[in-house]
């Protein structure tokens, strides 16, 4: 199973701690347009939870790979400015891939997640509509997403359940990544961290009247996160679920 990209890789930390007020230091000297995610460290209580260390490269501010601490790479790919393919590489085979595919104005429209060894393919398919809404459809269901200020604001799962999405003021790490913007709405990612620029705070179940995600966050002196604590209700209401996340920048 491929690992979960942005949301969960934007998703053992004792050995890397001696090294955060290094790191995060280091964006004090540049401009926030700069400033590129290279590390990000995940803990998570549940000891079957996502535990990891990610780290990325660039050429500019083009993604080129994420490379987790068991040899497991995400290797991505553009066309122009557009992420168009990631391949996900387990010990040096391609296993899964995701495709992108966008129209003539640069939106997503369609996303494939390809399993390459079971020949499987998950897709779904993106209508940019006039009132920016967008209607997602994946298996046969349909789902409505609203945008504010390019941001998702409001996602309605057709006959079932509402979400709102509340956002901080300060900036997504992965604000400056090139293509990043154009399929941050692709993914759902279990604990759903940032949006297109902003971090996202809140998201509410509306239709059952609870908290489905809250995320706190810290900040270095460009307003870029330090550090996230996403607490997180998947099934139960009272059974929530924590991960940490700790962001280093270059």
């Amino acid at each position: 199973m491929k690992k979960a990209i942005f949301f969960l890789s934007t998703i053992s930390l004792f050995a890397l701690t001696s090294c955060s007020s290094d790191d995060n230091s280091s964006t004090d000297t540049v401009t926030a347009s700069d400033v590129l995610v290279k590390r990000i460290i995940h803990t998570q209580e549940d000891p079957d939870g996502f535990n990891d260390i990610i780290t990325y490269t660039y050429d500019g501010n083009k993604l080129l790979e994420a490379n987790y601490l068991d040899g497991t790479k995400e290797k991505y790919y553009y066309t122009g400015n557009l992420i168009t393919k990631v391949e996900y590489i387990y010990g040096g085979e391609v296993e899964e891939q995701d495709v992108f595919v966008y129209n003539a104005n640069g939106k997503l429209i369609e996303y494939k997640n390809q399993d390459l060894i079971e020949d499987y393919e998950d897709r779904y398919l993106y209508v940019h509509n006039a009132d920016n809404t967008i209607t997602e459809t994946h298996q046969g269901n349909s789902s409505t997403i609203t945008l504010e200020n390019g941001e998702i604001s409001k996602v309605v799962q057709t006959g079932s359940e509402t979400y709102k999405y509340t956002y901080d003021s300060k900036n997504s790490p992965f604000k400056n990544v090139t293509g990043y913007a154009e399929i941050v709405y692709a993914f759902d990612g279990d604990f759903q961290l940032q949006g297109r620029s902003r971090n996202i705070a809140l998201i509410r179940n509306e239709t059952r009247g609870f908290d489905y995600m809250k995320n706190t966050f810290q900040y270095n002196s460009n307003d870029y996160p330090t550090r996230a604590v996403s607490e997180a209700v998947f099934n139960n209401p009272n059974n929530v679920e924590t991960m940490t996340v700790q962001y280093f920048y270059e």
